[in-house]
Formats: C-alpha cells, structure tokens, sequence
C-alpha cells in the first residue's frame, strides 16, 4: 500500500487561486442581496405601506368640518357652536322664498325687502334668553349709535318692523328665533316672531311684514337665511 502520508502536498497555482477567492466572494453578495429582499420596509421605502391611505377611524376623510356641519350643531338662544346666534358675526338677513331679496332699512327707518346691497343691510344678532334676540343694525345710524328693530302697529294690518334706539326692556324689541329646517344651500333656516306671536314675512306685495299665521297657512316667506358677512363690530360699551 503506498504510503500518503509521504507524497509530496500539491502546490496551487495563483491562479487558481484568485478564481476561488472570486467565487468565495460572488456567493457572498447573493447572499447578501437575497437577505436584504427580505428585510422589514423601513420608513421612507418604497415598500411601505402610506400612513395617508389608511381610512379614518369613524369612515370619514380628513380636514375641516364643512361650514354646514357646524352651523348645524347651533342652538337658538343658547348660539351653540354657532357665532351668529351668539351676537359674534354680522349677518344679511334673506328671506328663503325671494329670489334675490335681502332685508335692509329704507329711508324712513321701515325694516323691508331690497333687491341690492346698502350700508343698511348688516345686522347682529344679540341674545336675551332661551330663543329671544334683539336684531340691531351692524352699523351707527343717525344719532351716532346702533339701533334696533322693533315691532310697529299702525293701526293697520299688517304690522310693519322699523329701526329705534335699542331697549332690551321694550317687548316689541324682543324677536323668538326658531330653527325651520335648512335652505337649498345646505345652511340652517330660521322664523322670526315678535311679540304676540306675530311672525315676520317677506312678501313680495306687501314687503317685510309682521303677521299672525292662521291655520292652514302654509308659511310662505316667514324662514330666512343668516347669511355670515364677517366679525361684528363692536355694540356700545364693548
């Protein structure tokens, strides 16, 4: 039997050298790219999964709540969520059932229907409790201060609605403002009644008017729109 253990050990040639060490290192990087395939996807890969598409918890998108959406949550006499209903915005009153009609004071001082804006046009409303308000004019009138409207009976049906220096002990002056509904815009509607239960109506004969509304009626210009025109200024003594 030959002896093995003599025989001469074989000499690699450097050659064959570099071959097996580009090999050695060719598995290596496979190896390495097949574990990096594999891996969690950190933040910023392409691989994971946006934290935008993931749907709200309660099914709804996100951003700001619809202007509808808040106005809704109002709560006459009390304002609620709403600004209006706490004295905070000037509005433009607009009868739902007018076409292009808005409220304004004419110039003997009568609350009535226009078909244009006026510096007599804005009002705040101010809340004396439960559903009752003063409406006064945004702006100074005549005699340097605001005025508010109150109720007029001429001896004449209907009762008209005119400007007069504001009084919050003058019962005539005190309107219930009571949710009607909701316009074709989506915004809150609203009635308007003055002392004895007589409810403002814009008619397109008579104009603004005050009325009580008999059985049957079917309460054709008594809701109107608060259209929000921005901050009210400040009333006297603010």
């Amino acid at each position: 039997m030959p002896d093995l253990s003599s025989r001469p050990a074989a000499v690699l040639h450097p050659a064959a050298v570099r071959r097996a060490v580009v090999a050695v290192l060719a598995v290596g990087v496979a190896a390495s790219a097949s574990a990096c395939t594999t891996s969690t996807p950190e933040a910023g890969n392409s691989a994971a999964p946006s934290a935008t598409s993931a749907p709200a918890v309660d099914g709804t998108s996100a951003g700001p709540p619809s202007p509808t959406a808040t106005r809704s949550e109002a709560r006459p006499g009390t304002g609620g969520a709403d600004p209006i209903l706490r004295g905070k915005r000037q509005i433009v009153l607009r009868p739902v059932d007018s076409f292009e009609s808005i409220l304004a004071l004419d110039a003997k001082g009568r609350l009535d229907l226009t078909d244009g804006d006026t510096d007599t046009s804005l009002f705040v409303l101010l809340p004396a409790g439960g559903k009752r308000y003063q409406i006064r004019t945004a702006k100074v009138r005549e005699h340097g201060e605001p005025e508010c409207m109150g109720l007029r009976d001429d001896g004449t049906a209907p009762t008209t609605v005119v400007a007069a220096p504001c009084d919050a002990g003058r019962a005539g002056q005190m309107f219930t403002i009571s949710a009607a509904g909701e316009t074709d815009e989506g915004r809150p509607a609203y009635t308007i009644a003055g002392q004895g239960g007589l409810h403002l109506r814009a008619l397109d004969e008579e104009g603004l008017v005050a009325q009580r509304l008999g059985e049957g009626d079917a309460g054709k210009g008594t809701t109107f729109d608060f259209v929000d025109n921005g901050a009210a200024p400040p009333g006297p003594g603010e």
